[in-house]
């Protein structure tokens, strides 16, 4: 299936759409829920203000070139956890 230059309103349900591919999509308040993004590329995209992530496995997730400013993981700082590691580092003299 092919949709192309269009603006339409998507319902999928119980559907199988691996290896699919959304380029030059805007998602913005779409709704995921119990959805599947192993092995995912996300590249060039914009989560900011509105992206809300509860109950998910991040285990091996990779984030590269990140704008993170705000960002908070279970409710501490991002950039309050990097300035405890960068000080944990300085007093072990790494």
């Amino acid at each position: 299936m092919e949709i192309h230059d269009r603006s339409d309103v998507l319902d999928v349900r119980n559907a199988i759409v691996s290896n699919s591919r959304f380029d030059d999509v805007n998602l913005s308040n779409t709704q995921f829920h119990k959805f599947d993004l192993s092995a995912a590329v996300v590249d060039d995209a914009n989560l900011s203000n509105a992206a809300f992530f509860s109950n998910v496995n991040m285990s091996n997730l990779k984030i590269e070139n990140a704008e993170v400013a705000g960002m908070m993981v279970n409710g501490i700082r991002l950039s309050d956890l990097f300035q405890a590691y960068e000080t944990a580092q300085t007093a072990r003299g790494n």
